[in-house]
């Protein structure tokens, strides 16, 4: 491998270990209702929403790439990695009332 592809390698990596622990969306089917209301507005803004976008970024790289193989073996099936790499994050940021996580 050349160094530039180890680079990036290691940068998506890297990236995708931080970033995908923060995330709100990694761990949304874990937290209770109650526990998930506590969160302050200003949490909400400042830490857990920019998690969110990295989420849904990071999705959308995912879901650009098993795309082509899951149109391949199941394309009847397209729609599930769809909803839970991209439209989770995006109703999450977009559509979630603040502080409501």
């Amino acid at each position: 491998m050349s160094n530039r592809l180890r680079r990036i390698l290691a940068l998506t990596a890297a990236t995708l270990m931080f970033t995908m622990p923060l995330s709100q969306t990694a761990v949304a089917g874990d937290v209770s209702q109650g526990d998930a209301a506590n969160a302050s507005p200003v949490v909400d803004v400042m830490i857990l929403r920019p998690a969110g976008f990295l989420s849904l970024l990071v999705g959308t790289g995912l879901f650009l790439v098993t795309a082509p193989i899951v149109l391949v073996t199941r394309p009847h099936e397209i729609d599930k990695p769809f909803k839970q790499l991209v439209v989770r994050p995006a109703k999450y940021i977009w559509v979630d009332p603040l502080g409501g996580h």
